[in-house]
């Protein structure tokens, strides 16, 4: 009785860490920056759902959100998010970039 109390126990903790997993993972990391054009290049890729014009916005370490900007270039390994070239030059180097949770339509 007490292994199927701890079995079920396990379970349940797994099952809510895979529910909340889905809204960890869609965070990617700045790689490269073009202050000059705007551009900013994060390690996020179409799995990820950064796909071509959905909203991305770039978080400090403190979680304070900097600006917002829509993919421009999407591939396997990369993606490419255009910003107002004076805010790209708050971004740096391994800032977090999350997909908004407004849905965008183009």
């Amino acid at each position: 009785m007490k292994k199927i109390k701890i079995f079920l126990l396990v379970l349940s903790v797994m099952m809510i860490a895979t529910t909340f997993y889905k809204g960890i993972a869609i965070a990617a990391q700045v790689t490269r920056i073009n202050e000059n054009k705007g551009l900013i290049v994060i390690d996020g890729n179409k799995n990820d759902g950064f796909i071509m014009g959905a909203t991305v916005c770039f978080y400090s370490a403190s979680g304070e959100e900097i600006t917002c900007g829509r993919v421009q270039q999407t591939s396997e390994s990369y993606a490419t998010i255009k910003v107002n070239n004076r805010e790209a030059i708050k971004i740096k180097y391994g800032m977090e970039a999350k997909l908004s949770v407004e849905i965008t339509d183009k």
